[in-house]
């Protein structure tokens, strides 16, 4: 069974909450969630704990891009394939396999080598990748289409709020008993996270098909889908785009207080944590401004505008800026560059032909993803050349994301008028 036949049911299909013994859409929101928000906690707890971890091992700081290109770049294939996975073994159970991969690179990343930081790297990156369609196949069967960009950008939220968890939990921890158990506590949130999965997998994966078999060509078929349909073309190159941005935030913003401008680390995660909550804030009300008021695209205009004015922003600051001044910063930062996943899901999946939403989304999310593996080494190499004594200039990397903010704001506003 192909990926095509084995994606989310389109809004026709039936759904499972109309049978019995099946959980809601709010039960199903919340399971979601909450491994969204774990699987999203080990992607940006290492780059939280990045400076401390760098400076203990002789690293460059740059290596922190590495790491989470090395993870997107994981993430690229195991989502593209991810309709194939969930059709096999169930959206649950993949999510559940999903947790414990990302667990065990946890563990290797804990052992403080290259080697082993860089299989950690790729366990994570294929532990993320499927867990946005395998939700999506999940959510699909119970959400009613008027509320697609609301509920999408709620489950989406789990994404910051892991970063949350990251950036708020796991300096405190660092500060106790050091990196290794700061990561190895998200490790084993992450495995507590699958086993209580466990309670409702039987259920959630009812309508699996067994027989469901990978092949390759199934890598090709979604980015052929993707390509060959202009409107999901244009959401996917926007989304490459717009997730260099977004992990520009996750990634850098630590660094850049604490090595550049001389913040502790546990002030640097409060002023990210702030970006990460502004982005839950954000993709909840996006979602709900995208469902009644402006048209998808156009509001995904206006946040490739907003993350414009917080890259220079950012790129801005200075040790003598104010807490306050750095928050609001952050607040936009996260609200735009964060922000903006939901209702860009919800478009993809409005977007997609009949029966082919898993195609659509894994297929658009290997181009957000190879944003993130090309982006995030070009901008530590910026910032590294940029930088001196082996500390990298992270304001020029912020500056520089103006350009990609900017054109993705001309791409998706000048053809607005003809959205619907």
């Amino acid at each position: 069974m192909s990926p095509a036949s084995a994606s989310p049911a389109s809004p026709s299909s039936s759904s499972p909450a109309s049978r019995p013994g099946q959980p809601g859409t709010a039960w199903v929101l919340f399971v979601t969630l909450a491994i969204q928000a774990l699987a999203s906690a080990a992607t940006i707890a290492p780059a939280v704990v990045g400076p401390v971890v760098t400076r203990e091992l002789g690293w460059s700081p740059s290596l922190i891009g590495i790491y989470m290109a090395l993870v997107y770049f994981a993430a690229m294939f195991t989502s593209v394939v991810g309709g194939t996975l969930v059709s096999r073994f169930g959206a649950m159970r993949c999510s559940q396999a999903s947790l414990l991969i990302s667990s065990a690179g946890m563990g290797l990343l804990c052992v403080g080598n290259l080697p082993c930081a860089a299989i950690g790297a790729v366990l994570v990156g294929m532990g993320y990748g499927p867990i946005t369609p395998a939700s999506s196949f999940l959510l699909l069967r119970t959400t009613p289409p008027h509320r697609m960009s609301l509920v999408f950008s709620i489950k989406q939220t789990g994404v910051p709020v892991g970063g949350v968890i990251a950036a708020l939990v796991v300096p405190q921890i660092e500060a106790l008993v050091g990196w290794r158990l700061a990561l190895a506590s998200t490790a084993i949130a992450c495995v507590l996270c699958a086993v209580i999965g466990q309670s409702v997998q039987r259920a959630l994966d009812a309508d699996r098909d067994a027989p469901a078999a990978f092949q390759w060509r199934d890598l090709i078929k979604p980015v052929q889908l993707v390509w060959r349909t202009p409107a999901l073309r244009m959401m996917a190159l926007c989304s490459l785009l717009f997730s260099t941005i977004q992990l520009a935030v996750t990634s850098y913003l630590v660094t850049f207080l604490n090595l550049s401008l001389g913040w502790t680390l546990i002030a640097a995660g409060v002023a990210l944590s702030i970006s990460q909550v502004a982005g839950v804030v954000g993709r909840i009300l996006w979602g709900v401004v995208a469902d009644r008021w402006v048209a998808p695209r156009t509001l995904l205009g206006i946040l490739a505008l907003m993350m414009a004015a917080a890259s220079v922003g950012v790129a801005l600051l200075q040790d003598s800026t104010p807490f306050a001044v750095v928050a609001v910063i952050a607040a936009v930062y996260g609200a735009s560059g964060i922000g903006w996943n939901g209702v860009f899901l919800a478009e993809v999946a409005r977007r997609a032909p009949p029966g082919l939403i898993g195609q659509a989304t894994g297929g658009t999310l290997l181009f957000t993803y190879l944003g993130v593996f090309v982006g995030q080494p070009l901008l530590s190499t910026i910032a590294v050349a940029a930088g001196s004594d082996g500390v990298g200039n992270y304001a020029v990397a912020y500056a520089v994301l103006v350009v990609p903010a900017l054109t993705c704001a001309w791409l998706l506003l000048k053809g607005r008028g003809k959205e619907r």
